[in-house]
Order: structure tokens, then sequence, then C-alpha cells
């Protein structure tokens, strides 16, 4: 039997909190690349762990562009 630990949602804080950035770059982020929320927990927006790879890929670039890295 094939055993899969249920997906992790996280919200903008905690995303901002595991790639030690700042709220209001990753919320930068979200709205220029229009990532969408997959749901809500309350009135926060909960993303996908593939979100938050996809949103330190953009931060990363982001840096690197800018000479930062």
């Amino acid at each position: 039997m094939v055993t899969t630990e249920p997906e992790t949602l996280l919200t903008v804080g905690e995303i901002a909190r595991r790639l030690g950035r700042a709220v209001h770059r990753v919320e930068y982020v979200i709205r220029s690349r229009r990532i969408r929320p997959s749901g809500w927990a309350g009135h926060a927006r909960v993303f996908r762990d593939a979100d938050l790879e996809y949103i330190a890929a953009e931060l990363q670039r982001i840096a690197r562009e800018r000479g930062e890295v």
C-alpha cells in the first residue's frame, strides 16, 4: 500500500518565513506572476508546495538580475 502525505498548504507569511524573505517581496511575486491560491483558510490565502518552489525560484531570479547574488 502506498502512503502519501497530505499536501501542505502555506500562507504568504509562512512562505516568507520558510524562504527567509520579507512578506512584501513574496506578495510582489505572487501578484506580478499571477499565482492563484489553492484555497482559503478563513481570510488567508493558502498555496501549495509547488507554489513555494516557484516563488523561491522567481525571488532568486530577481536577485540575480539585480546583482544581489
